[in-house]
């Protein structure tokens, strides 16, 4: 093991800051006032190769990939102040102060409150196993929220919660861990100073964190976050309040997509429709129409991947015209009714794919571990199979020019990319490009979504100049919401999931991923009893993606217009989202700007009442209208707080109601 227990010595050299300890260097930098990056390598190599990052103050080799979306700052001037046992670095906001020996890092505002302390003897390690390890103190009234795609209750104090990307069908909504994303950020919120702060911790391999969950006698009450590999390389992010956490966080990973107004819209969809043997077009046009005559507005429609399924084997790139006939003629027919369909693309490309060999020949899959001349396999849908390899400039390329040559060709202008985890290349040694390096797919696996969805995205565009892209998209790693909308896979159909859902959404509204959602009435499962559906649709208008999606057990399809008694109330409610779309634009358009999210759980928009820091049920949409959810079985009314003063809006069934209780 190797352990940072004391300060050898130290030096500012080109406005950063470089301390070498008995294990490691370490290296500061003030990118801005708020934000300080601390990074911490065992190999000192200091390879400055970001995939996520949009705003910098240094050379990085991906730099030219990132493009206009990439802004270099000068990096904050510091002053350095010296004494016996410690070393102060002073900046204009913040204070950094490295205690020499025992080794410890703490950062104070410009009050002197301590916002960061690393705890002595455990602060920087690198384990047996080559895993890195920072560990930080935790003070009475600490909560912490965020950390991306998570299941159970919204405040993360004495969990452990891993980010190893899965496909999770079906998952449980309070337990589960991990689902689709890797997104290793969160905030920090105290309960009695009422002061926020960030955590991103740069990397893309797998990691976990313990905040707080283990205990020793030895040390004060800490979190703890471990990594594969990689250096520890954090940015800490200053506030105070959580809206500023959050748009900071946001320049450096990037602002969300301005996606076209219908992304807002009713999304329809179920796996039904495409998985019929023969004439799937038309079931899918008469779906469309039937919800015309229902009087359920619809703008989207996303099209599962049944499409290219050939007798099991789904052979991305391609058309069962069995099922639709005319794919031309299928996305027209779709644009006349109003509707724009995104159809489902995955990364992966089966042994029998009949474009397999002309692929292979390309040289574009991830590569097995030990012979290089052999691809990784993997599990894939229907059979083995290989994984494309974004992080080679030529296999976007050659992507990009299949994409457009059998999907975007068709009329299409948007595009559905799934299952893009590759969690089922086992060997987790197995090879990628890196853009030049070579890198592990353990190493790398997470931002395959991203690079998917950046070609996707610049695909369209060249494809058809005047259209702004709507890419959907299940994973992701921190940035995705530059490229993507998102949502949280395939839940399970159930009254936990309508509960617990709501602090994913939440959660990832913090990460910085505003455009996102849950299957409104569970993807997987039976479908949903009546009340159940008709609870999750009147949530599920005030989630920034509307989308009811389902691959029902039963054999069933959930539609809105499924239960008689229900359906009118359905459609009414779907009816009054379409009334609120020029608000949720406006929202969108903010969040392009300025990071913040659409919606935002109660403690943000009142972080100075300590009774909301644990509400995942209510939330705030915009800064203008409280939802308080009904998430509960026979459950007929609601309590929510919030500060007194405030005017707020309320929705309740089918009328509106000014005022609040305080």
């Amino acid at each position: 093991m190797k352990i940072a227990t004391s300060v050898i010595d130290s030096q500012e050299k080109n406005h950063c800051f470089l301390i070498r300890t008995n294990g490691c260097l370490v290296k500061i930098m003030f990118l801005t006032d708020e934000i300080i990056r601390i990074r911490a390598s065992f190999d000192e190599e200091f390879d400055e190769a970001s995939y996520s990052l949009v705003l910098t103050g240094w050379e990085d080799r991906f730099d030219q990939l990132i493009g206009a979306e990439r802004q270099r700052v000068d990096l904050q001037e510091f002053q350095v102040i010296e004494e016996e046992d410690k070393i102060g670095l002073i900046g204009k906001k913040l204070k950094v102060f490295l205690y020499k020996d025992p080794y410890q890092l703490v950062i104070y505002d410009q009050e002197d409150l301590v916002l960061h302390k690393d705890i002595v003897d455990l602060a920087l390690m690198e384990d047996a196993n080559k895993r890195k390890i920072h560990t930080s103190e935790i003070v009475e009234g600490d909560c912490f929220y965020g950390f991306g795609e998570k299941t159970g209750a919204i405040e993360k104090s004495h969990t452990f919660m891993v980010m190893s990307p899965r496909d999770t069908m079906g998952y449980d909504p309070k337990n589960a861990d991990s689902l689709y994303k890797h997104i290793p950020f969160y905030v920090k919120s105290n309960k009695r100073t009422k002061v926020a702060s960030g955590y991103f911790y740069h990397t893309t391999y797998e990691c976990d964190f313990d905040m707080g969950r283990s205990h020793s006698n030895y040390w004060k009450k800490h979190s703890r976050f471990r990594v594969d590999g990689g250096d520890i390389d954090l940015f800490f992010i200053a506030g105070p309040t959580i809206k500023e956490v959050v748009q900071r966080y946001t320049s450096l990973t990037g602002r969300s997509a301005m996606l076209p107004k219908y992304a807002l819209g009713y999304l329809g969809s179920s796996m039904y429709y495409s998985e019929l043997s023969k004439d799937c077009d038309q079931a899918i046009i008469d779906f469309i129409d039937t919800a015309k005559e229902e009087s359920v507005p619809i703008d989207g429609f996303q099209l599962s991947s049944g499409y290219c399924n050939h007798e099991g084997q789904r052979y991305f790139f391609t058309w069962n015209k069995e099922r639709f006939k005319d794919p031309k003629g299928f996305f027209a027919e779709m644009e006349k009714r109003g509707v724009t369909t995104s159809p489902n693309v995955k990364p992966g490309i089966l042994l029998t794919h009949p474009f397999f060999q002309a692929l292979q020949e390309e040289q574009i899959f991830v590569k097995d571990s030990m012979d290089k001349g052999k691809n990784a396999l993997g599990t894939w849908w229907g059979g083995k199979g290989v994984f494309a390899d974004f992080t080679n400039p030529h296999t976007r390329r050659i992507w990009k020019k299949y994409l457009k040559e059998h999907v975007l060709s068709y009329g299409v202008t948007s595009v559905w990319n799934d299952n893009c985890e590759y969690e089922s290349i086992v060997d987790q040694d197995a090879r990628c490009f890196y853009d030049g390096k070579t890198g592990t797919i353990g190493q790398l696996r997470p931002i395959m979504a991203n690079l998917m969805c950046q070609i996707t995205t610049e695909a369209i565009i060249e494809e058809h100049p005047n259209t702004r892209p709507f890419v959907v998209c299940r994973a992701g790693h921190a940035g995705i919401q530059r490229f993507a909308q998102s949502w949280s896979g395939d839940n399970r159909t159930s009254w936990e999931s309508l509960k617990y859902n709501i602090a994913t959404v939440l959660g990832m509204a913090l990460s910085g991923v505003t455009n996102y959602g849950c299957d409104i009435g569970g993807f997987y499962g039976d479908a949903p009893e009546e009340e159940l559906f008709v609870r999750w649709v009147q949530n599920g208008i005030f989630q920034p993606r509307f989308s009811i999606h389902s691959t029902n057990t039963d054999n069933t399809v959930t539609e809105p217009w499924m239960f008689s008694a229900s359906k009118q109330r359905i459609a009414e409610a779907i009816q009054f989202r379409y009334k609120m779309i020029p608000y949720y634009y406006s929202l969108m358009v903010r969040a392009a700007e300025t990071g913040l999210p659409i919606i935002q759980p109660t403690f943000m928009k009142f972080q100075e009442d300590a009774n909301c820091y644990d509400n995942g049920i209510d939330f705030v949409v915009g800064e203008s209208l409280l939802v308080a959810n009904v998430v509960e079985k026979g459950q007929k009314s609601v309590r929510s707080i919030c500060q007194k003063g405030q005017f707020i809006m309320t929705f309740i069934h089918d009328r509106s109601t000014k005022g609040a209780k305080h």
